[in-house]
């Protein structure tokens, strides 16, 4: 009997045993599954998010490049360089002071930035360049609320004193209203002030618009470096898709600089360290004034911080151990690349 019962309980044993196997391996596939899932689900965010980035990029290259030609528009009234038959033919040079605002989608973004606790470890590199984004939209947002209280006080001023306002769109050119809007474009000096605070207004909006499209460039590259192995080589191809291009190295002791316009005068640039050695960088002004310092990890891709913008003309020095290296110019449409 003690034989038969101890037999028995052997058996019993290893049923049980088997069981238990049985509902770890069971456990396992499920969690297997799960993560798989997981997984394939978080493909389909990051699907999204590459989609509405690549949107936004389009719509900032768009919005600057209109800018700039704002910019110049406005230089050359303010300098009394364009004629009354170019005010006559060019209806945008006859409202240049209005709103113009990004037009983003940056649902994806916050969407990732709220689930960051479930990224997948590979993904993770994204998380600081998704908040970096949304800074620069916010800081954007909030100066459009500032220069678009200037466009509102000009439009108010011209509905109370111009009665050309009415007919302001007309398109016949020998129209008396059209006229006299252009005599006030060419004589009024208050239109002039009104003109240089809005572009001095604009000028910062930039600023901010050149920052999201730069933090959607880093993050663009990352997803590609992350999913589709991109080396520096990748990602100075993807960044010349946008026109956007790298600086010109050059020697330390090279003391030649730039003359070229530079239309961004303090803004945030992509900056990308494609060496395995870690680099101390430092940008001066166009007078060899420090500005501000930075440090790149091996590999590392980001924007410069928003407390150390570049500026005009600035010159970046790379150092190694204390000792210059390697020097470039900053330039419209540019970033830095090492290599």
């Amino acid at each position: 009997m003690e034989n038969k019962t101890g037999k028995y309980f052997k058996y019993a044993i290893g049923e049980i045993v088997l069981v238990v196997i049985g509902i770890l391996i069971a456990l396992s596939l499920n969690n297997w599954n799960e993560k798989m899932n997981q997984g394939t689900n978080f493909d389909k965010l990051i699907d999204a998010l590459e989609n509405e980035i690549i949107e936004n990029i389009d719509e900032a290259n768009y919005e600057i490049k209109w800018y700039r030609i704002t910019q110049l528009n406005a230089s050359k009234i303010l300098a009394n360089k364009i004629s009354r038959k170019q005010f006559l033919e060019d209806r945008n040079l006859r409202s240049l002071i209005e709103i113009n605002r990004l037009d983003i989608n940056s649902d994806d973004v916050s969407s990732l930035v709220n689930k960051q606790e479930d990224f997948p470890e590979n993904y993770k590199v994204l998380i600081p360049h998704l908040k970096n984004y949304l800074k620069f939209e916010k800081r954007y947002n909030n100066n459009q609320l500032e220069y678009g209280k200037q466009v509102t006080e000009y439009d108010n001023f011209l509905i109370k004193t111009q009665p050309w306002y009415a007919s302001s769109y007309s398109k016949v050119l020998d129209s008396i209203a059209l006229n006299k809007q252009v005599d006030f474009y060419l004589e009024n000096p208050i239109y002039k002030n009104f003109l240089t605070s809005y572009i001095d207004g604009y000028s910062y909006s930039l600023r901010e618009m050149v920052g999201i499209r730069s933090a959607s460039l880093v993050i663009l590259a990352e997803i590609k470096r992350v999913r589709e192995n991109f080396d520096a080589d990748d990602i100075k191809e993807l960044f010349s898709q946008y026109n956007i291009t790298p600086y010109t190295e050059q020697a330390c002791d090279d003391s030649k600089v730039s003359t070229d316009d530079f239309n961004d005068p303090s803004t945030y640039l992509p900056l990308l360290n494609a060496t395995n050695q870690t680099k101390n960088i430092q940008w001066e002004d166009y007078e060899n004034n420090l500005v501000k310092k930075i440090q790149l990890k091996p590999g590392e891709l980001k924007v410069n911080p928003v407390s150390k913008r570049m500026h005009e003309n600035a010159l970046i020095k790379i150092f190694i151990n204390g000792k210059c290296t390697m020097k470039y110019q900053a330039k419209t449409n540019g970033y830095l690349l090492i290599q």
